[in-house]
């Protein structure tokens, strides 16, 4: 008698925690939506989508699309953040973390998943804002904030971000 007991327990305890868990998933739904963007939580990823688009519906209706860019630790509170599209992943990281990547002295922005230091006011922002990526980058790979790939114009530039980033 007392197995059963214990039985019983055991499975009412299982039971409970599954409904804990799935309760705080699904509690957590738009908490990370901003302006022009839907967010949803599956199994521990931060699903991003344009807000009306295509990809959120189907996602809504089939669940994950067959093709998905993902950027690993990159989200809020170091969350791995999934798209349907390279350049919707580019826009919500750079929607939301700019400023949090942002330190005294530097600029940052989100392409291709990668984060891009400039000096404030250098020409090497100016022209990445005009014209893109330079041809001459230095790269130093899951050294950023959340692990991010770092770029930058310069070596120095590079260097003197990451050594005054508090991770």
């Amino acid at each position: 008698m007392n197995k059963s007991k214990l039985l019983i327990a055991m499975l009412l305890g299982a039971s409970l925690v599954a409904c804990a868990s799935t309760a705080t998933e699904t509690s957590t739904v738009g908490k990370y939506d901003i302006d022009g963007f839907k967010t949803q939580i599956e199994d521990g990823r931060l699903w991003v989508f344009e807000d009306g688009s295509e990809e959120l519906a189907f996602f809504e209706a089939h669940g994950e699309p067959a093709k998905q860019f993902t950027n690993i630790g990159a989200g809020p509170e170091g969350m791995t953040v999934k798209a349907a599209s390279q350049e919707s992943l580019d826009k919500y990281l750079a929607a939301t973390s700019g400023a949090e990547f942002d330190i005294k002295g530097f600029k940052t922005k989100v392409e291709d998943g990668r984060l891009w230091v400039f000096e404030d006011g250098s020409e090497e922002l100016a022209f990445f804002e005009k014209h893109g990526e330079p041809a001459k980058q230095f790269t130093n790979i899951g050294a950023g904030p959340n692990g991010m790939t770092v770029k930058a114009a310069s070596q120095e530039t590079l260097d003197k971000y990451l050594s005054t980033f508090k991770k």
